[in-house]
């Protein structure tokens, strides 16, 4: 559904919803003039609640983004609105049917459970935050990686394809090449540097491996298969 859709049919249903609960409103009131206070706090907690219960369709802490990111937040949010409903349901009842209970304190049990429900919506969205942070950190962190291998992969079928003279290098290049297979994501910006330097290397061999194939001049082939397989191995050395 387009966004713009989506937001007109939030709002039909928030109306819809909002409707109901001044018809409920004027039909419990009827030909009375005046409502008594502890019916004037119940109708008004039952608003509070509604508009509780919407938030998140209007204001939600929850970028849009991978659905597995968002589950904890929605969770947590979700958790809180059926704790604030049914604790604010049974302040709404026990002052109907309790004597003690008077609306005073009725108003600070239902300023105290406002505030509780407010802390969930706080951690609600650090935790959409620091799921946020986590992701782009292991999404950096696997950047380079994710590349290298598939490229290594692809450079391995021109290793494999070169003149009997090149035997020193080509070796060499496969030894590199299977090491790569081993890389694995680690913290730090020393990983991705270094795996930068390696896609660099690798583009180079990829080259000159097509020079090799015009009849160009190779001879610094083996010097760049050196360097590489020296780059894969300290890349190696790399653990979390």
């Amino acid at each position: 559904m387009p966004k713009n859709q989506s937001l007109l049919f939030r709002f039909l249903l928030f109306f819809a919803g909002a409707g109901i609960v001044l018809l409920a409103f004027f039909l419990f009131r009827g030909a009375r003039e005046e409502l008594e206070e502890k019916h004037i706090f119940m109708w008004v907690s039952i608003g509070i609640m509604y508009l509780v219960f919407f938030l998140p369709f209007f204001f939600s802490v929850i970028k849009v983004g991978n659905f597995s990111e968002k589950i904890p937040s929605l969770s947590m949010i979700w958790s809180g609105i059926v704790f604030y409903v049914i604790a604010s349901t049974v302040v709404i009842i026990l002052l109907l049917t309790v004597p003690q209970l008077t609306v005073r304190m009725s108003i600070v049990i239902q300023s105290i459970l406002l505030f509780l429900f407010s802390i969930v919506i706080y951690f609600s969205y650090f935790a959409s935050s620091k799921i946020a942070s986590v992701a782009a950190e292991e999404s950096g962190k696997q950047r380079y990686t994710n590349e290298l291998k598939p490229k290594a992969q692809s450079l391995l079928l021109s290793v494999n394809q070169l003149p009997a003279e090149y035997e020193k290098a080509q070796n060499t290049l496969k030894q590199a090449l299977e090491d790569i297979r081993y890389i694995y994501p680690v913290n730090g910006n020393a990983g991705s540097d270094l795996e930068l330097r390696i896609m660099q290397s690798l583009n180079i061999v990829s080259e000159l491996c097509g020079d090799i194939s015009d009849g160009a001049n190779t001879a610094s082939l083996e010097k760049q298969a050196e360097k590489l397989l020296m780059l894969v191995k300290e890349r190696k050395l790399l653990r979390n």
